[in-house]
């Protein structure tokens, strides 16, 4: 006889686990199967032996400033309503949430600026073959910090997916449509921020999609607390908005 998960088994199972691996499974296809290096041909031009968009002005402006506002933003809103909630009641039932989200976005980009240090795969324009000087390298993790391609994760790409914490906060408010827009909009920041760069020869998709996998493991163990307990996890599905 079966017997059904508790609640932070089964949240542990969907969320912190499968969710990962999910991510990071179709990251290591993009990489082994060569879509990384179809993108990335695609996008090379042999005869000026550069990424022509490596230096466009307006992927700068949106890549750099325009969307990073967003996350940015995010966080300090959420952090502004966190310290709000110390004085307004209104707000204290949320100050849990509002909290995991700007922790999630500060743990996250420490995690990707460290780990960035430790992987050897470089970014794609400083491949020998797409004009640059350093060769594929032969192990994924770089012995010394000297030999990181520091390219992977992707900084940027990441500051776009932590806005999947949307998705977990409206999970912890009991919020059922909340959540679906919370996982777009983080989805939809992910993927702008992870295209600028693609286009810019700066990284490749595999290197993106890290950084989702990443960032979605460090949101879910962030919002364990909130959404392992009884009635929590399940608490998006019983509650309409």
């Amino acid at each position: 006889m079966m017997h059904r998960l508790s609640p932070p088994a089964a949240y542990t199972l969907n969320h912190v686990v499968a969710g990962t691996l999910l991510l990071g499974l179709t990251a290591w296809l993009a990489q082994h199967s060569g879509l990384d290096m179809a993108i990335a041909r695609a996008l090379y031009d042999p005869r000026s032996g550069q990424f022509p968009l490596r230096h466009a002005a307006l992927l700068e402006f949106a890549g750099h400033r325009l969307l990073l506002a967003l996350p940015v933003g995010v966080a300090l809103l959420a952090l502004a309503g966190a310290l709000a909630s110390y004085r307004y009641a209104r707000w204290r039932p949320a100050r849990g949430a509002l909290w995991a989200i700007v922790l999630t976005c500060l743990i996250g980009q420490l995690a990707i600026g460290q780990l960035k240090h430790h992987t050897a795969m470089p970014r794609p324009y400083n491949l020998l073959e797409f004009g640059g000087d350093t060769a594929w390298p032969a192990h994924w993790w770089a012995l010394s910090r000297a030999g990181a391609g520091n390219a992977l994760p992707s900084a940027h790409a990441g500051a776009g997916y932590a806005l999947l914490a949307l998705y977990f906060a409206a999970r912890a408010l009991g919020k059922a449509r909340w959540r679906w827009w919370g996982l777009g909009l983080g989805a939809a920041a992910g993927l702008a921020f992870s295209l600028v760069r693609i286009l810019q020869g700066a990284h490749f998709l595999s290197q993106t999609l890290w950084s989702a996998a990443l960032m979605w493991l460090v949101a879910s163990l962030v919002f364990y607390p909130l959404l392992a307990r009884h009635g929590a996890a399940a608490g998006a599905h019983a509650r309409p908005a």
